[in-house]
């Protein structure tokens, strides 16, 4: 392709004139959205940093470590395709509402070279198509104004059409690690019950894991996502995790009915379980956020060498130094952007972003 070309390809600034696309998802919250690429990336907050002597930049640029062209690009969130860009590549989602999300400089090059011939929007992804959350509709490239760039993403969220800042969400985003990312439009995954969850993507990898098998054995096609996590039901999400061997001692008094029993023993002895008392477990008790910080903490071994207070609403909590911990290690970003909510009760949906996240697979 000419290089003159590449000048009409100032993507920020340039949106096909295509009809709206029908029937958008309603119900779009930027909170909700799951990481937009697959892969080895990183990305730094430059929203708002000029742009030549016109204009500023209005996303965030998800840079490919390595100049790897080609990592899978997927839908932040579920809607229909808006436009697609007529000489490649890039497109946006209509999430309703007024809600867009732009990908731009998708791959524009074959395999291999750098040539300009090449279409990097995934098969099947028209305007007007549905899409799902965390399906492939690209593939991450240097096309437009990114040759001197490098490959990268630049993923904009939109509401009525002003950008704003993503960075934050992307941030607390959970990550679809490779070979993760759910099937293509009208796949359920493997539970029938987490689709509308803001951490289904989480649930999935969790299952495919095999750390959580469902809810409702042995059919197991339900996952509860708004149940509260008991005590028991996290000792045996970690101990099936960490691969915890069983042992004879008994540490708690009041655990000898509870099916998890075996679990709280192991996680005792592994030194990561802690009970409500000196004698008892509390296996059936709702688990708080503040213990699920303690928790992880001792099973992952996160630290926080700053040492700096992130919340104001854990003072006086016993666990406020692994809640930090899980602040600065970017597991948490709190019930709001202020607050950790250390004495609410976690939920299924919620520890499975919080383990996720620990392993690695859902930052």
């Amino acid at each position: 392709m000419p290089r003159f070309l590449f000048t009409l390809l100032v993507l920020v600034l340039i949106v096909p004139a295509v009809p709206a696309a029908a029937d958008p998802v309603e119900g779009f919250a930027p909170e909700s959205v799951v990481f937009p690429v697959i892969g080895d990336v990183a990305f730094t907050d430059t929203f708002g940093a000029p742009r030549g002597s016109d204009r500023t930049h209005e996303g965030t640029d998800i840079m490919s470590v390595g100049a790897v062209k080609g990592l899978p690009v997927v839908a932040a969130a579920d809607g229909v395709v808006d436009w697609i860009g007529s000489t490649c590549c890039y497109l946006a989602i209509d999430h309703g509402d007024g809600w867009e999300t732009w990908y731009i400089h998708l791959d524009n090059d074959t395999p291999g070279t750098d040539d300009g011939l090449g279409w990097g929007i995934a098969d099947g992804i028209e305007v007007g198509t549905p899409v799902n959350q965390g399906e492939v509709i690209g593939y991450l490239g240097d096309s437009g104004n990114a040759e001197e760039a490098g490959p990268h993403l630049h993923f904009e969220i939109r509401k009525d059409g002003i950008a704003i800042n993503p960075y934050e969400f992307l941030v607390a985003a959970p990550r679809l690690g490779e070979g993760s990312a759910p099937a293509p439009k009208g796949y359920d995954g493997q539970f029938r019950d987490d689709d509308d969850s803001v951490h289904r993507a989480n649930i999935e990898i969790l299952f495919a894991e095999g750390i959580t098998k469902g809810c409702n054995p042995p059919t197991n096609d339900l996952y509860c996502p708004r149940d509260n996590l008991t005590r028991g039901q996290v000792a045996a999400f970690l101990r099936r995790n960490l691969g915890l061997a069983a042992t004879d001692n008994d540490y708690f008094t009041d655990d000898s009915a509870s099916v998890f029993e075996g679990d709280i023993n192991a996680l005792t002895e592994a030194g990561i379980g802690f009970g409500c008392t000196e004698t008892e477990f509390c296996p059936d008790a709702p688990l708080s956020r503040a213990e699920m910080a303690e928790y992880l903490v001792r099973a992952y071994g996160f630290d926080d060498p700053t040492g700096q207070d992130y919340f104001p609403d854990d003072d006086g909590s016993r666990f406020e130094d692994s809640i930090n911990a899980l602040f600065a290690n970017r597991i948490t970003v709190g019930c709001t952007p202020e607050l950790y909510c250390p004495d609410d009760t976690l939920t299924r949906e919620q520890m499975a972003t919080f383990i996720a996240r620990s392993l690695g697979l859902g930052t």
